[in-house]
Parts: C-alpha cells; sequence; structure tokens
C-alpha cells in the first residue's frame, strides 16, 4: 500500500511541458495504443533539446502495426521495436526514441521472473504516464510499474551487502544491470541516477521490502540489515548470473533486429551526426526509407568531411 501511494505521487504529469502532449498526440495520430510511459534522462534534467524516451503500450501489437506484417512479427518474437519520431514548428523542436511493446509484453518484462533485465530496471526509476486511453489502461500500466519497482527491490536485497545504507542498494543494483546489458556507463552513472532523490529511492526500497516480506532492520545511523539466509543469496547469484550471461546476447540481438525493423533510423542517424559532428546530411525520402542501402554514401559522406581524422 505505501509502495502505490509513493508511486501514485512520482507519477503527477503536472510539471511536464506542454509541448511534450502536443508531440505525443503527433505520433498516435491513427493508432491505437492504450498508454504512453515517458521516462529517461530528460524528464528528471527537463531537458527538451536532447532524445526524449518514451515507451508507448498496445493492447495487442496489431493495434500499432495494422500493415506492417515483419515489424509485428519482429516486435511479438524480441520486443521491443524502437522508432524514432521528430516535432518541428516554428515554437519547439522536439525528439523521441519510441519503443513499442504490448501490455502482455510489458507485464511479463517487469515480473521477477523475467531475464531480461532492461525493462525493470528502467521503470523503477522516475516516470510519468503521459497519456492513457482509459481508467482500465491507466491500472493496468500502473500495476505493471508497481512490478518493477518490486522486482528491482528484491534483487537489490538479494545481490547487495547485508549491510548497507539505501542508496548503496540500488546503486549496487543499477551496477549489476549495466553490465548485464550492451552498455558503456560511466562509474558514477548509478549515483547520478539517484542524485536529488535519494529519499524518494530509499522509500521506495523500504516499501517494496514490506510488501516482499524481506525481513530487515534499520539502524539509528539510517543503515538497513538485511537479514537473509546465506543459501538463499547465492540462490539468486545464480539466477543472476544466468541473466547476465544472457543479456549482451540479448541487447546484440535486438540490435541487429533494428537494422531492418528501426522505423525513422536514417533520421536518427542524421540528427546524431548533426548534434555531435555539426554535419548536416539533408536526407532524399529514398534515403529515410532505406537506412541500410544508403549507409553507405552516409560513411563515404562522413569521410570527405573529416570526421574520421578528428
Amino acid at each position: 500500500m505505501l509502495l502505490t501511494s509513493l508511486l501514485q505521487s512520482s507519477y503527477q504529469i503536472e510539471d511536464v511541458p506542454k509541448p511534450v502532449f502536443e508531440f505525443i498526440k503527433s505520433i498516435l495520430k491513427g493508432r491505437n495504443p492504450i498508454g504512453v510511459i515517458y521516462y529517461g534522462s530528460s524528464l528528471w534534467k527537463q531537458d527538451l533539446t536532447g532524445l526524449l524516451d518514451f515507451y508507448i503500450v498496445c493492447e495487442d501489437l496489431s493495434d500499432w502495426y495494422q500493415d506492417q506484417t515483419g515489424c509485428y512479427y519482429a516486435n511479438k518474437f524480441l520486443p521491443p521495436n524502437i522508432e524514432y519520431h521528430e516535432l518541428n514548428d516554428d515554437e519547439v523542436s522536439l525528439r523521441a526514441k519510441v519503443a513499442i511493446l504490448s501490455l502482455k509484453q510489458l507485464r511479463r518484462a517487469t515480473g521477477l521472473q523475467s531475464i531480461d533485465t532492461t525493462m525493470w530496471a528502467r521503470f523503477c526509476q522516475p516516470v510519468k504516464i503521459l497519456w492513457v486511453r482509459d481508467q482500465a489502461a491507466s491500472q493496468n500500466i500502473f500495476r505493471c510499474l508497481v512490478r518493477a519497482v518490486t522486482t528491482a527491490s528484491w534483487w537489490a536485497a538479494f545481490l547487495g551487502s547485508k549491510e548497507n545504507k539505501g542508496k548503496e542498494f540500488w546503486c549496487n543494483l543499477f551496477s549489476h544491470t549495466y553490465r548485464a546489458e550492451l552498455r558503456v556507463e560511466a562509474k558514477n552513472r548509478p549515483m547520478s541516477i539517484l542524485e536529488n532523490r535519494e529519499d524518494y529511492f530509499t522509500q521506495l526500497l523500504e516499501a517494496g521490502w514490506r510488501g516482499l516480506g524481506i525481513p530487515f532492520t534499520k539502524t539509528q545511523d539510517n543503515r538497513y540489515i538485511v537479514n537473509l539466509a546465506d543459501m538463499e543469496r547465492e540462490d539468486a547469484h545464480k539466477k543472476w548470473k544466468l541473466r547476465q550471461c544472457l543479456g549482451r546476447p540479448l541487447n546484440i540481438a535486438r540490435l541487429i533486429k533494428a537494422a531492418f525493423t528501426f522505423q525513422g533510423g536514417a533520421e536518427y542517424i542524421a540528427w546524431k551526426i548533426k548534434r555531435h559532428q555539426g554535419i548536416e546530411l539533408h536526407l532524399t525520402p529514398f534515403q529515410k526509407k532505406h537506412p541500410l542501402m544508403n549507409a553507405p554514401w552516409i560513411v563515404i559522406r562522413l569521410y570527405h568531411q573529416g570526421v574520421f581524422k578528428r
């Protein structure tokens, strides 16, 4: 109950800038999902100049992929598919990386039995439910986010030390999840997630443990002693080792799939090049539609611009 109330208070959307909602409307136009989740560093930092991160949840993937059989099956067997979207008008320019998945996939990926750590590791961090189709959709998505935090708190207890501060349990957990993914992060990345939110994360941890019945005590100097048997910890570490072994191959498979299914991928690459190298590629409609076929052209263009010599 405490965990639910904590999350409900954090999911208020009054502080989300209005252009973000207009962006969502433009992305959803003509589609029939049940909800949109906003997450990532652009949300935490309230910075709209970078890349916004959205998850679009559908009741069924066919609600999004009405005439895209290949993308539908690619997402069905290896979720999520990724799309790149832009909104440009006289007042604002916004860009977003959009992940598509079904409610069933979200429910499975945020549970404790999930081999894939990426989903619950993201959704235990601050997120916003920006848009929902109806009250039932809101409740279903919210339950998944509660599951994500519960799953994270379980792993934090079993992978962490027997005694530590709340923030250290979280930092240790995020370090484990980064090592299980195909990601290169700065050593201080876990702490940056907790920055200015340490009390909130500590409250989540304690609420999650209480809900799971994990035995712990809190010392006068705000340290937690988790009372778990060594055999239970060893069993959890064996389960995590499996997730770590499979994590990178799973992410590599997603990258390969993205080469064929990343909607708007060419525009995304062009934006990244302009942002980091200052080079405008000016893609034609054909190049946008066939990014793999035109990849050599992009490489040659960058070579002549001297990018590889910098």
